[in-house]
């Protein structure tokens, strides 16, 4: 049997084959006959290394393949088309020439490289490059150019350019579904632009915004300004952030008198026209990526971004503004939005503010300078704005307060790596994140008021497919949650169908989950409160973008949307072009048709930064860790069990992680071992664990893949 797949190698050496449909993206399941002639379902097929050498990961092959009692698996493969072109591994040392050993993650077996290279590496075994690749006549890769490198494994140049090249590429263009054309893009030249982008952030780069062209069609054009420049206003964000895109004013009068309330957002949409070079590149990259190691990299030019855009303190900006009233309960009135002119009062810090609410005036005094006694007052009225709207955000039902912050980070300070406080000043970004979060959803009601086409926020809350597990976890905790007909009696499971689970009310499942926790906290049972709160945590979907208005459950809002960030994300930008066709009276630029193919290619690609970024902060601990930082147990929690051990999350480094089940029934090296475990991998028969259960764990060092290795805290 011959099918159609996409090829996904494992570290050891060997890979899996996933049949694709005739679009080359979306995963099926097809069924094979075995050599009895028995049916044999089947949605994957090994690849034994002998096969998987030299492929590289996300190629579409042609696999033809064989059944026995195992499943599928390939007995031959050839290539389709390739869509990474850059690879990065070590420079090693193979029979008669220098090879590519790529990292574990992308392919197994050596890489050829051009001959060419030999003598920029010939001191380079063992160090990390990044090549451009190109297929020989076979159609196997070989590294034609260096791009990157090269670097000391586990430095952090090393580290950002390995996790570049392996987040980006999963969303090279021909492997988001319907391409770059359904996102108004041509495709050569946006494969073109994403190689290139690749290869500049791998090298340490800012990526390719410099310098291109704004001009075009503005919606909007002619649209009004009104002149807020008499308006106080600040900026508050992190000390050394250049991209000002929001500033906030506040007007109140004291005790119970609404807080009159403006949000202020940089006119990207006013300056970069549709269909200019910087916007084609802006929708390419769909979203800025901050980095630890080395530059961040602008979505727009950094002269627009951090200069021209940014809302920096006494100079005259145009903005595009959301206006409304905040309650003394947190209700929002109306959102009124039109298009101004503002001159930021100042650029205050989040540690400054965090002084003030510590009722510590210094920092600010310095920041605002002459103008202190006119942004104390806005600063009161922002604080109580934020207070306001958290009273009114405790009403809601959410999973939101189940998360455990993360306490420590890594970070890269003079080039060097260290650890910093993950949020420094938690309480002052919780204010500033409050407000935005309300003008993004005054924003969202305001587009569906009226009936503007538009890039929507979407959360489903709890995913469809996880809710049978949650359901079950509630059941094993003794938790009582009647919207998934879990009573605390011992037939539930014939009381409620799959459908009806699926099917049950949203809100009414949150209520019930959260009112849960509370008692079993209450009651002093706090394994099944963790079971219960590991179980939720674990079951929320992950958001996407919609053209549709339609609920962020994980927001308990009825309609959100991205709107205070345009110069950082593309989404946002999208939504101010809309905004100001329809203020001016005109049309939306966007159908929702057009915003359908868009919204699945900023998902996969901004997805891709989101994954990059988490990848090298992954990265960067695994070498904090490899240096001592962890000098003995480490409070962990379980966040599933399988058969091969147990998923772990340490909380306070943020660092998720694997026991095998050797290393958890310490069993003598080389013996083999494995976990009974049930159905929805919550509990297992082999051991104490249970999903939530609070553990310590050790770390025992780096595999050959470059990861953490961890043991139970009690093993020695």
């Amino acid at each position: 049997m011959q099918v159609r797949a996409r090829y996904r190698p494992h570290p050891r050496g060997f890979g899996f084959a996933t049949p694709v449909a005739a679009d080359g993206i979306t995963a099926v399941e097809l069924t094979g006959t075995d050599a009895d002639g028995a049916a044999r379902p089947f949605d994957s097929a090994f690849v034994p290394p002998p096969v998987a050498s030299g492929f590289v990961a996300d190629d579409l092959v042609e696999a033809t393949l064989a059944f026995d009692d195992k499943g599928a698996s390939v007995t031959e493969m050839s290539l389709v088309a390739r869509a990474r072109r850059m690879l990065v591994g070590r420079v090693q040392q193979g029979p008669g020439r220098l090879v590519l050993e790529p990292d574990p993650s992308l392919g197994g077996g050596w890489i050829r490289l051009d001959p060419s290279l030999a003598p920029r590496l010939q001191t380079a075994l063992g160090r990390q490059i990044v090549v451009l690749l190109v297929d020989d006549e076979d159609g196997a890769p070989v590294g034609r150019a260096l791009v990157a490198g090269p670097h000391v494994v586990g430095s952090p140049q090393a580290v950002r350019a390995a996790a570049v090249v392996v987040a980006l590429g999963r969303a090279a263009p021909g492997l988001v579904p319907g391409g770059a054309s359904a996102a108004g893009l041509d495709p050569a030249t946006t494969e073109a632009t994403h190689t290139r982008v690749v290869g500049l952030l791998a090298g340490g780069g800012r990526g390719g915004a410099e310098g291109l062209a704004v001009d075009g069609h503005v919606p909007g054009a002619g649209l009004e300004v009104v002149d807020r420049t008499d308006e106080v206003c600040v900026t508050i964000d992190d000390a050394g952030a250049r991209d000002l895109d929001d500033a906030v004013s506040a007007r109140w009068n004291g005790d119970d008198a609404p807080v009159e309330l403006a949000v202020h957002i940089a006119d990207a949409a006013g300056t970069v026209a549709i269909g200019s070079p910087a916007d084609l590149y802006a929708r390419t990259v769909a979203s800025s990526a901050y980095l630890a190691s080395g530059a961040n990299a602008p979505m727009l030019d950094p002269a627009l971004s951090e200069d021209a855009l940014s809302l920096l303190p006494g100079v005259e900006r145009r903005v595009l503004s959301v206006r409304f009233d905040v309650s003394a309960a947190g209700e929002l009135g109306a959102p009124r939005l039109e298009l101004a002119t503002i001159r930021s009062a100042a650029k205050l810090t989040y540690a400054a503010v965090e002084g003030w609410l510590d009722g510590e005036r210094a920092g600010v005094d310095r920041l605002a300078g002459d103008r202190t006694d006119e942004v104390g007052p806005v600063l009161d009225a922002i604080v109580e704005t934020a207070r306001r709207l958290g009273v009114e955000r405790d009403t809601r039902t959410t999973f939101e307060d189940l998360f455990a912050p993360v306490e420590v980070g890594p970070a890269v300070v003079d080039g060097k790596l260290t650890t910093v406080v993950a949020e420094p000043h938690a309480a002052a970004y919780r204010l500033i994140e409050r407000l935005m979060v309300a003008a993004n959803e005054q924003v969202a009601g305001w587009l569906v008021a009226n009936d503007v086409p538009a890039l929507y926020r979407a959360h489903v809350g709890i995913d469809p497919d996880r809710r049978e597990r949650l359901r079950a976890a509630a059941r094993l905790a003794g938790a009582v949650v009647p919207s998934l007909g879990v009573s605390g009696a011992a037939d539930d499971a014939a009381e409620v169908t799959a459908a009806e689970v699926t099917a049950a009310d949203e809100n009414a499942v949150v209520a019930d989950v959260l009112a849960e926790v509370d008692r079993l906290a209450a009651e002093g049972r706090t394994e099944d409160r963790d079971l219960l709160v590991a179980a939720a945590t674990s079951s929320t979907a992950r958001a996407t973008y919609e053209p549709d208005p339609s609920a962020h459950q994980g927001l308990a809002a009825a309609a959100y949307c991205h709107f205070t960030s345009p110069i950082r994300r593309y989404a946002d930008l999208t939504v101010h072009r809309q905004i100001r066709a329809v203020l001016a009276g005109g049309r939306a630029p966007l159908t929702v048709d057009d915003l359908r193919g868009l919204a699945v290619w900023i998902d996969h690609r901004a997805g891709a930064i989101n994954f990059l970024q988490a990848r090298e902060r992954g990265d960067l601990w695994s070498r904090l860790l490899d240096r001592g930082f962890l000098d003995g147990p480490e409070p962990a929690v379980v966040t599933g069990l399988t058969t091969n051990g147990l998923r772990i999350r340490l909380p306070r480094i943020g660092v998720s992680g694997f026991v095998t089940a050797e290393r958890a029934l310490d069993l003598p090296p080389r013996e083999r071992g494995r976990l009974e475990v049930d159905e929805h991998g919550l509990t297992t028969t082999s051991g104490p664990w249970r999903l939530g259960t609070a553990i310590e764990v050790r770390f025992v060092g780096l595999d050959d893949t470059g990861r953490a290795n961890w043991r139970l805290g009690h093993a020695r």
